[in-house]
Protein backbone atom coordinates (compact mmCIF):
# COMPACT_ATOMS: atom_id res chain seq x y z
CA UNK A 1 0.00 0.00 0.00
CA UNK A 2 3.04 2.05 0.62
CA UNK A 3 4.62 1.87 -2.34
CA UNK A 4 0.75 2.09 -4.34
CA UNK A 5 1.13 6.10 -2.35
CA UNK A 6 4.11 6.51 -3.59
CA UNK A 7 3.97 5.55 -7.23
CA UNK A 8 0.72 7.95 -7.22
CA UNK A 9 3.00 10.15 -6.05
CA UNK A 10 6.04 9.80 -8.85
CA UNK A 11 3.40 9.54 -11.37
CA UNK A 12 1.49 12.99 -10.03
CA UNK A 13 5.35 14.62 -9.58
CA UNK A 14 6.29 14.04 -12.85
CA UNK A 15 3.18 15.31 -14.55
CA UNK A 16 3.28 18.89 -13.25
CA UNK A 17 7.06 18.72 -13.94
CA UNK A 18 6.08 17.64 -17.41
CA UNK A 19 3.56 20.60 -17.65
CA UNK A 20 4.35 23.07 -15.74
CA UNK A 21 6.84 24.65 -18.38
CA UNK A 22 5.56 24.40 -21.77
CA UNK A 23 7.94 25.64 -24.56
CA UNK A 24 7.42 29.22 -25.93
CA UNK A 25 6.09 29.30 -29.32
CA UNK A 26 8.74 29.72 -31.78
CA UNK A 27 8.59 32.43 -34.31
CA UNK A 28 10.93 33.72 -36.89
CA UNK A 29 13.61 36.50 -36.40
CA UNK A 30 12.24 38.43 -39.68
CA UNK A 31 9.33 40.85 -38.00
CA UNK A 32 6.17 39.76 -39.36
CA UNK A 33 3.00 42.94 -39.31
CA UNK A 34 -0.18 42.91 -39.88
CA UNK A 35 -2.17 46.16 -40.75
CA UNK A 36 -4.59 46.93 -37.95
CA UNK A 37 -6.54 49.83 -38.05
CA UNK A 38 -6.52 54.05 -39.26
CA UNK A 39 -7.57 57.14 -37.51
CA UNK A 40 -8.10 60.47 -39.28
CA UNK A 41 -8.48 63.21 -37.59
CA UNK A 42 -8.28 66.93 -37.64
CA UNK A 43 -5.55 68.44 -34.95
CA UNK A 44 -3.57 71.44 -34.45
CA UNK A 45 -0.11 71.99 -34.17
CA UNK A 46 2.36 74.04 -31.86
CA UNK A 47 1.69 77.22 -33.68
CA UNK A 48 -2.36 76.26 -34.02
CA UNK A 49 -1.95 75.25 -37.72
CA UNK A 50 -5.16 72.79 -38.42
CA UNK A 51 -3.14 69.53 -39.95
CA UNK A 52 -4.96 66.23 -40.38
CA UNK A 53 -3.53 63.21 -38.47
CA UNK A 54 -3.35 59.76 -39.96
CA UNK A 55 -2.83 57.68 -37.33
CA UNK A 56 -1.79 54.18 -38.46
CA UNK A 57 -1.51 51.22 -36.15
CA UNK A 58 -0.60 47.78 -36.85
CA UNK A 59 1.41 44.88 -34.78
CA UNK A 60 4.52 43.20 -34.91
CA UNK A 61 6.35 40.23 -34.15
CA UNK A 62 9.77 39.28 -33.99
CA UNK A 63 11.35 36.42 -32.92
CA UNK A 64 14.53 37.66 -31.48
CA UNK A 65 13.03 40.72 -30.20
CA UNK A 66 15.66 42.90 -32.01
CA UNK A 67 13.06 46.41 -33.00
CA UNK A 68 13.90 49.60 -32.55
CA UNK A 69 17.04 52.13 -32.77
CA UNK A 70 18.59 53.98 -29.86
CA UNK A 71 19.15 57.47 -30.12
CA UNK A 72 22.80 56.63 -29.71
CA UNK A 73 22.33 54.80 -33.59
CA UNK A 74 23.86 57.18 -35.59
CA UNK A 75 26.82 55.61 -37.29
CA UNK A 76 27.47 53.42 -39.59
CA UNK A 77 24.45 51.55 -41.19
CA UNK A 78 22.23 54.18 -38.52
CA UNK A 79 23.95 57.01 -40.29
CA UNK A 80 21.89 60.38 -40.75
CA UNK A 81 22.14 60.17 -44.41
CA UNK A 82 21.96 56.43 -44.55
CA UNK A 83 18.84 54.44 -45.67
CA UNK A 84 18.79 52.81 -42.20
CA UNK A 85 19.01 55.96 -40.66
CA UNK A 86 15.36 55.00 -40.06
CA UNK A 87 13.84 51.57 -39.94
CA UNK A 88 10.07 52.05 -40.88
CA UNK A 89 9.13 52.41 -44.52
CA UNK A 90 6.80 53.88 -45.72
CA UNK A 91 5.17 54.58 -49.29
CA UNK A 92 2.60 56.82 -50.08
CA UNK A 93 0.30 56.16 -52.67
CA UNK A 94 -2.47 58.65 -54.53
CA UNK A 95 -5.60 57.56 -56.32
CA UNK A 96 -6.08 59.81 -59.55
CA UNK A 97 -8.88 58.54 -61.63
CA UNK A 98 -8.76 55.14 -59.69
CA UNK A 99 -5.10 54.77 -60.86
CA UNK A 100 -2.41 54.24 -57.43
CA UNK A 101 0.26 56.80 -58.19
CA UNK A 102 3.23 56.17 -56.54
CA UNK A 103 4.17 59.98 -54.62
CA UNK A 104 7.54 61.39 -55.27
CA UNK A 105 10.12 59.76 -52.94
CA UNK A 106 11.28 62.85 -51.25
CA UNK A 107 8.37 63.29 -50.20
CA UNK A 108 8.08 59.89 -48.32
CA UNK A 109 7.42 59.91 -44.79
CA UNK A 110 10.01 57.23 -42.99
CA UNK A 111 10.49 56.63 -39.59
CA UNK A 112 12.79 55.62 -36.86
CA UNK A 113 10.91 53.38 -33.88
CA UNK A 114 12.64 53.26 -30.60
CA UNK A 115 14.71 50.87 -29.39
CA UNK A 116 12.79 47.62 -27.46
CA UNK A 117 14.74 45.83 -24.77
CA UNK A 118 13.28 42.01 -24.37
CA UNK A 119 13.00 41.16 -20.75
CA UNK A 120 13.30 37.52 -19.28
CA UNK A 121 14.48 34.63 -21.58
CA UNK A 122 11.93 34.53 -24.22
CA UNK A 123 13.02 37.16 -26.71
CA UNK A 124 10.05 37.28 -28.72
CA UNK A 125 8.65 40.90 -29.44
CA UNK A 126 4.73 41.08 -30.20
CA UNK A 127 3.49 44.58 -29.68
CA UNK A 128 1.10 47.54 -31.49
CA UNK A 129 3.18 50.39 -32.94
CA UNK A 130 0.81 54.00 -33.51
CA UNK A 131 2.97 56.05 -35.75
CA UNK A 132 1.65 59.50 -36.61
CA UNK A 133 1.70 60.71 -40.16
CA UNK A 134 0.53 64.83 -40.86
CA UNK A 135 -0.89 66.18 -43.54
CA UNK A 136 -0.93 69.96 -43.53
CA UNK A 137 -3.37 71.92 -45.42
CA UNK A 138 -2.11 74.36 -47.49
CA UNK A 139 -3.01 78.50 -47.64
CA UNK A 140 -6.65 77.54 -49.59
CA UNK A 141 -7.12 75.19 -46.66
CA UNK A 142 -6.78 72.09 -49.16
CA UNK A 143 -5.01 69.04 -48.19
CA UNK A 144 -2.07 67.61 -50.78
CA UNK A 145 -4.05 64.74 -51.53
CA UNK A 146 -7.65 63.40 -51.81
CA UNK A 147 -7.63 59.84 -51.46
CA UNK A 148 -4.40 58.33 -50.27
CA UNK A 149 -2.79 54.68 -49.03
CA UNK A 150 0.54 53.27 -47.91
CA UNK A 151 2.26 50.16 -48.15
CA UNK A 152 4.58 50.03 -45.26
CA UNK A 153 7.46 47.70 -43.09
CA UNK A 154 9.90 47.70 -40.99
CA UNK A 155 13.11 46.53 -40.47
CA UNK A 156 15.24 45.36 -37.73
CA UNK A 157 18.61 46.05 -36.20
CA UNK A 158 20.26 43.34 -38.49
CA UNK A 159 18.68 44.78 -41.14
CA UNK A 160 15.89 41.71 -41.31
CA UNK A 161 13.22 42.92 -43.56
CA UNK A 162 9.48 42.38 -42.66
CA UNK A 163 6.27 41.83 -45.05
CA UNK A 164 4.95 44.34 -46.76
CA UNK A 165 1.33 45.78 -45.65
CA UNK A 166 -1.07 48.38 -46.70
CA UNK A 167 -3.59 50.51 -45.31
CA UNK A 168 -7.29 50.55 -47.00
CA UNK A 169 -7.30 53.54 -49.46
CA UNK A 170 -8.80 56.47 -47.44
CA UNK A 171 -10.17 60.19 -48.69
CA UNK A 172 -8.02 62.75 -46.56
CA UNK A 173 -10.96 64.88 -45.54
CA UNK A 174 -13.07 61.94 -43.81
CA UNK A 175 -12.78 61.25 -39.97
CA UNK A 176 -12.50 58.55 -38.16
CA UNK A 177 -11.34 54.82 -37.76
CA UNK A 178 -11.00 52.57 -40.60
CA UNK A 179 -11.96 49.78 -40.32
CA UNK A 180 -14.08 50.94 -37.63
CA UNK A 181 -13.92 47.47 -35.35
CA UNK A 182 -10.26 45.91 -34.96
CA UNK A 183 -9.65 42.78 -36.42
CA UNK A 184 -9.43 40.10 -33.89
Amino acid sequence: MKNTGFHIFLLFLLIVILTACPEPKKYPDEPQIQFEQVQLKDSLDLLGNTNKLYKLKFGIIDGDGDIGLKESDTTGINDPDSLYSNNLFTTLYEIVNGDSIKIDSSKQRNFRVPYVEPQGQNKTLIADIIIDIIFSYDGDGNLPYDSIYFNFYIVDRKLNKSNIQSTPVLKLDSAGFFPVILPK
